[in-house]
């Protein structure tokens, strides 16, 4: 614990200054507010939670790699099979596994580290679902198919409105709660 202004607060993985220098570094200005809100999620939650959305957060602008679960390319549910596998948490590699491992949960009630699903656009029009980790109730992390110059990639997405809201399917919690929130329903 560190002392800041005669409050506790838990120490910050070193992980999460790294994952918050890539994203601010990648993000425009008018994320600001968004970064805060990240640094904040993250330093209320709890450490495995911390390490599993920092690791998926370091992992915007790498590549989109079907079959890949990184370090460098990922697929969908690659990305989140890996945020949880570098936490030494278990998650099972598959999409499907995935989406059927943990508890069904609102998007209001989501800390860092759930995963949130969505339908996706596909070729042949009947549409597809991904994965991504939640990073805090506004801002998740997935990796798309194609290049990134077509929003391919591992990538920050907004959750709170516009395209990605409009396509969630769910959220599912697999770590444990987060003490602090631990009297709120879920």
């Amino acid at each position: 614990m560190t002392r800041t202004s005669g409050r506790s607060r838990p120490a910050v993985d070193p992980a999460i200054g790294l994952a918050l220098a890539c994203t601010a570094a990648l993000s425009a200005c008018s994320t600001a507010p968004q970064t805060e809100s990240i640094e904040k999620a993250l330093e209320q939650t709890t450490p495995a939670r911390q390490t599993v959305a920092s690791v998926a957060l370091a992992q915007v602008g790498d590549a989109y790699g079907d079959h890949m679960a990184g370090p460098r390319r990922f697929d969908d549910s690659g990305l989140a099979y890996y945020a949880y596998r570098q936490n030494g948490r278990p998650l099972p590699r598959s999409l499907g596994e995935q989406l059927h491992a943990g508890r069904p949960i609102p998007l209001a009630a989501a800390e860092p580290g759930d995963l949130v699903f969505f339908r996706v656009d596909s070729p042949d029009g009947r549409g597809r679902l991904t994965v991504g980790v939640i990073i805090d109730t506004q801002v998740a992390v997935l990796a798309l198919p194609g290049g990134q110059a077509k929003g391919g990639g591992v990538r920050r997405v907004a959750l709170d409105g516009g395209r990605w809201s409009q396509r969630m399917v769910g959220v599912s919690r697999l770590l444990p709660q987060a003490a602090s929130d631990s009297n709120a329903s879920s």
